[in-house]
């Protein structure tokens, strides 16, 4: 997931091992920002955490990655239009793989980058998934500072939080 402003862009780690996989020329400035300082371990204990990326050209060229889920493009969506997206995103992948899967074999040779734009579209549903999951409180993630959260999650959390109140007061 991304998240961009006018000033900075944010990239959760998980995005950035995707980004490495791919084909895609990635300029030396992000690349440097993330592995400049040799091996890069990344997995479920920091897959969420964001790296800050400030250079304009940095900035651009997050913008231009499609693939990302841009996390002020949801955070707001309800679950039937996350589920909606996702279906389109969906779609999309099947109306790739059956393009592709209907080519000849020297066709298909010659588009082998459809194949990575269906596992880029997988990642995509993943990411969107994973918002989905942040929004209804089963991962956590630590969102960059002056970052609003998703409409009505602060409002989940007190009701959550004044519930567990209420039962630890009972135990007593």
């Amino acid at each position: 997931m991304k998240i961009i402003t006018n000033n900075v862009a944010y990239v959760q780690k998980n995005d950035i091992v995707c980004l490495n996989q791919t084909d895609l020329a990635i300029p030396a400035s992000i690349f440097m920002k993330v592995f400049g300082n040799g091996i890069v371990i990344i997995n479920d204990s920091n897959r969420y955490e964001f790296v800050e990326f400030d250079a304009p050209e940095e900035i651009e060229f997050f913008k231009g990655i499609d693939w990302m889920i841009d996390y002020n493009e949801v955070k707001d969506l309800s679950e039937e239009e996350t589920t909606a997206l996702g279906q389109s995103i969906a779609e999309e992948k099947n109306n790739i793989a059956q393009r592709f899967n209907s080519m000849t074999p020297e066709e298909r040779k010659e588009n082998m980058n459809m194949v990575s734009q269906c596992e880029l579209l997988d990642f995509k549903m993943y990411s969107l998934r994973d918002v989905l999951w942040f929004k209804q409180g089963h991962i956590k993630m630590e969102l960059p500072e002056g970052v609003d959260l998703p409409a009505g999650f602060e409002q989940e959390k007190g009701i959550r939080k004044l519930i567990k109140t209420i039962f630890n007061k009972r135990k007593n």
